[in-house]
């Protein structure tokens, strides 16, 4: 064979392994850290596809799902959570399958398991299988007070 028909099938080979790998499963886990026996947090997350519904944890419960990221590698998947705590309110991406991670690479292994954690100061996210507390992440506040639909 010529070293132009290798090359051509050296991409196509490439293409066919990024397009038909088996997609990654990820896992979101949304924990009411709030701290008081009657803070309840109501949770709402949907993503293009899926619509969670609404969820009411008390302090200390979480909301959790797992799902496969796009078949195509080109693809991703993201979810949004709208998020309500007294008159506090927070809408947000809670995953994004494109995002890059701190594990150093996009979905390696380990590195699939995003866990929110709500506090009455914001929202923190540790990106670990087994987190400890130092792993958390402040990453936002809550907004102001507005009427929000949960």
């Amino acid at each position: 064979m010529s070293w132009k028909t290798n090359l051509c099938l050296i991409f196509l080979a490439l293409y066919i392994h990024e397009t038909t790998s088996v997609p990654h499963q990820f896992e979101v886990h949304i924990m009411n850290g709030l701290g008081g026996p009657d803070d309840t947090l109501i949770t709402h997350c949907w993503s293009k596809d899926d619509d969670l519904g609404t969820h009411v944890l008390l302090t200390n419960q979480e909301h959790s799902w797992a799902f496969r990221d796009q078949f195509l590698k080109w693809k991703h998947t993201v979810f949004y959570c709208q998020f309500k705590w007294n008159n506090l309110y927070k809408k947000f991406e809670v995953i994004n399958t494109s995002w890059p991670n701190v594990c150093g690479k996009k979905n390696t292994a380990g590195c699939r398991t995003y866990r929110w954690w709500v506090r009455s100061n914001g929202f923190y996210l540790a990106i670990t299988d087994h987190p400890v507390a130092s792993d958390f992440v402040f990453k936002y506040p809550w907004d102001g007070t507005h009427s929000v639909n949960v």
